[in-house]
C-alpha cells in the first residue's frame, strides 16, 4: 500500500479557489465602481434596458447580452459584483486546467503550475473593476472550456458529437462577443494535431485527421473573421486602428508587447509594499498571508505530485537513450525492438515534452497580440493599457512554467515556483488596496459633494482640472453625479462631469470658451452650457472646494510643473491648479439650490451608510452657508467643530470661519485664526490680507473695527498700503 499523501479530486480546484481569494479577495467588502464600471451599472438601471443593448451594439452586440442578464440578476450592490468577478476569475483559471490535463494528461504538475500563473498573471492589475473584468473571465472560460471539449472529444467514442457541439457552441460565443481572446483560437489546430499524434504516427494520416478534425472549428473561425472585417466594424477602437503607422510599426509593436507581457510583468511582483502606505498592521497581515501562502503551495505541490517526473528516486535517466523510465513500466518482452519516441513533437510519453511547452507558450504569446495590433494599440503595463494583457496571460504562464519545470534539481523548482506564486499573490493584493484608497477617496468625495451641493440646477456640467481619481475617468463620473442629482433614472443626462485637461481649449493662462461643450456618452450625445458650469477640487488630503470667484481670487497658483503642483497639493499645500486659476471666472455658484426639503445623497446600497460629521462635513456646510451669505451660520458651524475640537489637513480650511467670525463682530476669534494660520503657512498670507480688505469693504465693520483690521493687515506684512 503506498504511503504517498493523496489528494481527491477537488484538491487542485480548492487550492486555486484558495489562492484567487487570497489574492483578490482581501478587499472586496471594501471596493465600489470605477472607471467603465460606472457606465454600464447606471445605464443598466435605466428603465430601459434597451440602452445597455445600444450601447454594445457600437462594438460587441452579442456581449450586451451577457451584461443584460447579470445586472439584472446582480443589481448594484458592489459586494456581489466582486464575488462575481473572484467566481469567474477563478472559473477561468479552472477551466484552463482542465484543458490542459486533456492535452497533456500524463504531466498534472505542469497543468496546475500554468493555470496557477495564468490566474496570477501580473500583467494584469484591474481585477478590481468587477463588472467590466468579470465578463472578460467569462470569455476566458468559454475559450478553456471550448479546448477542453474539443480536445475531449478527440479521444472520445460516444458523446464526440455532443463534445464538439458543446465547444464550438462556446467558441462561438466567446468571439463573437468581445474581439480580446481572438488570437487564441489559432492555437487549436496546433493542439489537435499534438493529441492526435498520440495515436497516429503517420504524418499523412495525422495530418488529414487534424484537418477533418478541426474543419468545424475552422469554419467558424473564417465566418467570424468575414462578419468582423465584411459586415460589422466595431467603433470602440476605430480611432486606434486608424492612427496606427501600419506595417511599418508592427515589428516594434510585438517587440514591445513581447517584452512588457512577459520580463516587465513579471519583474513587478519583486515591488513590495512600504508600512507607510499600508500601515503597520496591514503589513504584518499582508507577510503573514504570503508565508502561508508559500508553506500551503510547497505542502501541497510536493504532496500532490511527487509522482511527477524527476520527483521520484525510481525516476532513472536512461544513459543511452536519453529518456527518463519508470520502474512500474515494465520492458517490453515480446521481441519487438523498442524504439524511444520523443515527446517533443511526437507520441505523448512520460518525458516532459518541455520543448513542445516552450513552442507552444511562445506561440501563445505571438497569437495574443493580434487583435491589438490590428488596432494599433499598445501593450503596456499601466492603467488603463494593462487591461490588453490578459490574452497573454496563457502564454506567458505556460512558457514560464516549463521553464521551471525543466529545471534539473526538482525540489528547487517546487520553492522557485513558490516564490513566484508568493510574490504574485502580494502583487495583487497591493494592486486591490490601491483600488480599495481610490473607492474611498469617491466615497469622500459624493458625500461632500452632497453636502456642499444639496441640489443642483439641471444642465449643470462639474468641472475640475483632471478627474480627482487614479481609476475613473470623468466620462465615467458623469454616471454617480446623474445618480445623485437624478435618483429618478431616466435615460437623459442633465449632469455632466468634465474635465478642464481634455474638454477645453487650456493654454497656459487664459481659457478659450466661446461654445457649449458637445458630447457622447452611453446614453447619446450631450451639450454643454458654458453658463452652467460648477468648478470643483478635490484632494483627499483636503476637502472638496467648489471654486467661488469671489472667495478663490486670491488663491497661490501652483508652479507650472505638473509633477511638482501635484505633489505639493497632495501634501496639503493650499494652491489653485493653473488650469483651475484660468476657469475660477467660469464657475457659477449661484447654480447650487439650498434646499432643507429633500436634499440629494449618494445611494447607500452603492456609497454605504453616511460617515460620521468630521471636518470636512462642517467645511462644507459653512461654505455652503458663506456662498449665501449666511454669516451667522458659518460661525455657528465653527463653534460647533472647534468645540470637538477637529482640525483641517489644509489650514486654507479656516479661511470661511476667519471671515464669519469678522464679520459676526468677533474680531478676536478671527484674528487668533489669521495670526495662526499666517505662522504656519505663510503662503497664505496675501490671502488672509484679501480676506481682510474684503471685510472692511462690506459695510459690516465700524469705525473701530475698521482700524482693528487695518492692524491685523499691518501685521501681516504683505498688504499693500492704503493712506
Amino acid at each position: 500500500m503506498s504511503r504517498r499523501f493523496s489528494f481527491s479530486i477537488l484538491g487542485v480546484p480548492l487550492f486555486l479557489l484558495g489562492t484567487t481569494l487570497a489574492a483578490y479577495g482581501w478587499f472586496a467588502a471594501q471596493q465600489g465602481f470605477h472607471w467603465d464600471d460606472w457606465g454600464l451599472i447606471w445605464v443598466a438601471s435605466l428603465p430601459d434596458k434597451k440602452v445597455l443593448l445600444d450601447y454594445f451594439a457600437l462594438a460587441r452586440p452579442l456581449w450586451g447580452y451577457f451584461f443584460l442578464a447579470t445586472t439584472s440578476l446582480i443589481g448594484t450592490d458592489p459586494l456581489a459584483w466582486q464575488i462575481f468577478a473572484l467566481t469567474f476569475r477563478w472559473l477561468a483559471a479552472l477551466t484552463l486546467w482542465l484543458a490542459l490535463k486533456q492535452i497533456w494528461p500524463n504531466h498534472p504538475r505542469f497543468a496546475f503550475w500554468t493555470s496557477l500563473l495564468a490566474l496570477l498573471y501580473p500583467g494584469f492589475s484591474q481585477h478590481s473593476i468587477a463588472i467590466a473584468y468579470g465578463h472578460f473571465s467569462i470569455m476566458a472560460v468559454f475559450l478553456f472550456g471550448s479546448l477542453a471539449l474539443s480536445i475531449q472529444a478527440l479521444r472520445m467514442g460516444r458523446g464526440k458529437m455532443f463534445a464538439m457541439i458543446a465547444a464550438l457552441i462556446l467558441s462561438a460565443l466567446q468571439m463573437f462577443s468581445t474581439e480580446y481572446f481572438f488570437g487564441l483560437e489559432l492555437l487549436r489546430p496546433i493542439l489537435f494535431w499534438l493529441v492526435i499524434s498520440e495515436t497516429e504516427t503517420e504524418p499523412r494520416k495525422r495530418f488529414r485527421r487534424t484537418v477533418l478534425e478541426y474543419l468545424p472549428y475552422g469554419l467558424l473561425l473564417v465566418t467570424f473573421v468575414v462578419w468582423r472585417v465584411f459586415f460589422f466594424e466595431s467603433q470602440l477602437y476605430e480611432g486606434a486602428a486608424q492612427s496606427t503607422l501600419g506595417l511599418a510599426s508592427l515589428p516594434r509593436q510585438i517587440a514591445d508587447a513581447l517584452w512588457n507581457s512577459t520580463f516587465l510583468a513579471w519583474s513587478g511582483v519583486f515591488h513590495l509594499p512600504s508600512a507607510v502606505v499600508f500601515g503597520e498592521r496591514l503589513t504584518s497581515a499582508y507577510w503573514s498571508a504570503l508565508f502561508a501562502v508559500l508553506a500551503v503551495f510547497v505542502f501541497f505541490s510536493r504532496s500532490k505530485f511527487r509522482h511527477c517526473e524527476g520527483d521520484l528516486p525510481e525516476a532513472i535517466s536512461s544513459r543511452h537513450g536519453g529518456l527518463l523510465r519508470r520502474e512500474d513500466h515494465p520492458p517490453r518482452n515480446d521481441g519487438a525492438k523498442e524504439t524511444p519516441k520523443s515527446g517533443d513533437f511526437g507520441v505523448q510519453t512520460d518525458v516532459p515534452p518541455t520543448r513542445q511547452w516552450l513552442f507552444i507558450g511562445l506561440l501563445a504569446i505571438l497569437a495574443a497580440g493580434i487583435p491589438f495590433y490590428v488596432a494599433g494599440l499598445p501593450i503596456q503595463l499601466k492603467f488603463p493599457e494593462d487591461r490588453f494583457t490578459q490574452p497573454f496571460a496563457f502564454g506567458v504562464s505556460m512558457f514560464l512554467a516549463a521553464l521551471l519545470d525543466a529545471s534539473p534539481r526538482a525540489p528547487w523548482k517546487v520553492y522557485l515556483m513558490g516564490l513566484l506564486v508568493t510574490l504574485a499573490v502580494g502583487l495583487q493584493i497591493q494592486n486591490a488596496f490601491f483600488f480599495r484608497e481610490d473607492w474611498q477617496a469617491q466615497k469622500s468625495y459624493f458625500w461632500q459633494l452632497t453636502w456642499r451641493v444639496p441640489a443642483l440646477q439641471s444642465g449643470t456640467a462639474i468641472l475640475s482640472a483632471r478627474s480627482p481619481f487614479v481609476f475613473t475617468d470623468d466620462d465615467a463620473l458623469t454616471a454617480p453625479t446623474n445618480w445623485v442629482y437624478m435618483p429618478r433614472l431616466s435615460g437623459e443626462i442633465e449632469y455632466q462631469q468634465l474635465s478642464i485637461a481634455t474638454r477645453l481649449d487650456f493654454n497656459s493662462e487664459t481659457m478659450k470658451f466661446g461654445r457649449p461643450i458637445e458630447g457622447e456618452l452611453m446614453t447619446g450625445d450631450f451639450i454643454v452650457n458654458p453658463e452652467r458650469l460648477l468648478v470643483v477640487t478635490f484632494s483627499p488630503t483636503s476637502c472638496l472646494r467648489v471654486l467661488d470667484p469671489r472667495y478663490d481670487a486670491d488663491w497661490p497658483v501652483a508652479p507650472r510643473s505638473r509633477p511638482m503642483a501635484n505633489a505639493l497639493i497632495e501634501a496639503g499645500l493650499p494652491f489653485l491648479k493653473r488650469e483651475e486659476a484660468a476657469a475660477l471666472g467660469m464657475s457659477q455658484p449661484g447654480l447650487v439650490i439650498q434646499t432643507h426639503d429633500a436634499p440629494s445623497r449618494p445611494m447607500d446600497a452603492i456609497f454605504g451608510a453616511e460617515p460620521s460629521h468630521q471636518w470636512c462635513y462642517y467645511f462644507q456646510k459653512a461654505d455652503l452657508s458663506r456662498s449665501f451669505d449666511d454669516w451667522n451660520e458659518v460661525a455657528r458651524l465653527g463653534d460647533e467643530a472647534f468645540g470637538v475640537p477637529y482640525q483641517p489637513n489644509n489650514l486654507a480650511e479656516y479661511l470661511p470661519f476667519i471671515e464669519a467670525y469678522a464679520r459676526t463682530g468677533r474680531l478676536v476669534d478671527a484674528k487668533k485664526l489669521t495670526m495662526e494660520v499666517a505662522s504656519q503657512m505663510s503662503i497664505l498670507k496675501p490671502t488672509l490680507c484679501a480676506l481682510w480688505q474684503r471685510v472692511s469693504a462690506s459695510g459690516a465693520l465700524s469705525e473701530i473695527e475698521i482700524l482693528f483690521s487695518s492692524q491685523i493687515q499691518s501685521d501681516l506684512g504683505v498688504c499693500p498700503f492704503h493712506e
